[in-house]
């Protein structure tokens, strides 16, 4: 270092270098050694987090897509969405990464459970029981791999439903990662209260939570979201009647990281009765939003009629919830189902080919952003630029880009006597030829089964018609 750079204090230094973005730390790292042991150290992680989290301006929007056959590639791009200039909002994008990791099942993809200071949680719970959940700081290539969480098929607690969610406590400066399972009674409905456990970055383990407040309080379990606000992770539920087990009512779970203890949010008068499985939530700009979806032939239909978007301004006022979007996608909109509101008031959603596109309601009209993914597949969600994982040494794993080709598998070895479970990875090479057939679109989750199960619910446990005979009208089997 140079005479100048000697005399510029530490503190001088981590108030210049924390406006770099990261991949341009990455390159300051190696100028000299003292710039390296700065920008590593929790000190400087903390302020870069903190600027980038505050800056409106840094935020991003992280965009999953599942590539249609032959290809079958999980993709994710960082885009820009500033929302100034609505002549020229196009998305900028800003990075573009393939995923370093595989699905349990080749032709299958991850669930994007949410995004938070940087870390993108991912779960391999798509399709049948398993139990990969991932940490993932795509920008550092750095990530952790969560262990076998206690409730496990058969070995520990049998049939179940589960639902993630992800979120951090600031006051410890811990991301956790909070599991809801539901197990499955004689007439295929959710017990309740769930079994509930929670997994600390800091304890790197999972542990129980009590949920004595979950009675008749149910998490949608079909294509469920999650989303992290003020400190609290929000999913939609649904409560049902103490004695019938009938759906009575929709709301909001939330769950305090911090203070690790679920409490109820009302949700606007309209949706207190809708199908519960129409409903998603998600952020807007920093404000609590949830999209109420209605789909062309019930739930197993393939594309949106209607789409409606809430915002609540005042995230601790019941009565600020206001409807800023109200669209008809059976008129020629271009638009086949909807994502996510954008900043500056368009809609970003996709055509009924997968096409990724932004609609302009006040213009009423769309532009093709080109990107391309199979139905369904997609997720969005708020991303922002962080060194987080970059200071930890133990029990983080890393990786290196070999153009989308090598990738890290994970495979489970569960002893059912000792009850011993473990997650083993390995890196692989994908082979075009190895794959299998695709995954039928219209199959999400476990399969068709939890379709049929799901209605059982709304319906009180009354479903007629044979399972065979359901499936089938559903275009399921």
């Amino acid at each position: 270092m140079s005479d100048i750079d000697k005399e510029i204090s530490e503190e001088i230094w981590i108030e210049i270098l924390k406006l770099l973005p990261v991949k341009d730390l990455g390159k300051c790292r190696v100028v000299c050694k003292p710039w390296d042991s700065l920008i590593v150290s929790p000190s400087f992680i903390n302020a870069h987090l903190k600027y980038y989290s505050q800056n409106a301006a840094n935020t991003l929007i992280l965009y999953k897509q599942f590539s249609n056959p032959p290809e079958k590639q999980e993709q994710y791009t960082l885009f820009r969405d500033s929302g100034e200039d609505k002549e020229a909002n196009n998305l900028k994008v800003c990075h573009s990464f393939s995923c370093p990791f595989m699905a349990t099942k080749t032709g299958y993809h991850f669930r994007v459970v949410g995004c938070v200071n940087g870390l993108v949680c991912l779960s391999d719970d798509l399709f049948g029981y398993t139990y990969t959940v991932l940490l993932w700081n795509p920008l550092i290539h750095k990530y952790i791999k969560l262990p076998v969480p206690l409730a496990t098929y058969q070995v520990s607690v049998g049939a179940y439903i589960c639902m993630l969610g992800f979120g951090y406590d600031s006051k410890r400066g811990d991301h956790k990662v909070v599991r809801l399972v539901y197990l499955r009674d004689k007439n295929h409905l959710d017990t309740t209260p769930p079994k509930v456990e929670l997994y600390s970055v800091q304890d790197k383990r999972w542990r129980w939570v009590c949920a004595d407040y979950l009675v008749d309080i149910c998490v949608c379990d079909i294509k469920w979201s999650q989303c992290f606000l003020n400190g609290n992770i929000h999913w939609v539920a649904w409560e049902r009647d103490a004695k019938t087990k009938v759906f009575e009512k929709n709301c909001l779970l939330l769950f305090d990281v911090e203070g690790e203890r679920f409490k109820k949010m009302k949700l606007p008068e309209h949706l207190i009765k809708v199908n519960t499985l129409n409903l998603s939530v998600c952020e807007h700009d920093g404000k609590l939003s949830v999209i109420y979806s209605q789909l062309k032939g019930g739930f197993s239909g393939k594309e949106m009629e209607r789409c409606e978007i809430w915002v609540k301004n005042e995230y601790n006022v019941g009565t600020s919830w206001c409807q800023v979007i109200s669209l008809d996608l059976g008129s020629n909109i271009g638009l086949g189902w909807v994502q996510c509101l954008r900043k500056s008031g368009e809609v970003l959603g996709f055509t009924k080919k997968g096409t990724l596109v932004s609609y302009d309601p006040s213009t009423k009209q769309s532009k093709r952003l080109g990107f391309r993914g199979r139905w369904r597949s997609w997720s969005t969600c708020a991303f922002t630029e962080s060194l987080v994982l970059l200071d930890k040494k133990h029990g983080v794993g890393t990786y290196k880009e070999a153009g989308g080709r090598m990738k890290k598998r994970f495979t489970y070895n569960i002893d059912r006597n000792s009850h011993a479970q473990t997650i083993d990875e390995h890196e692989v090479v994908l082979d075009d030829g190895d794959e299998e057939d695709p995954v039928d679109d219209n199959i999400y989750y476990q399969g068709g089964v939890l379709f049929y199960e799901a209605l059982m619910k709304f319906g009180g446990g009354q479903v007629t018609g044979e399972l065979s005979e359901f499936l089938s009208q559903a275009g399921l089997v």
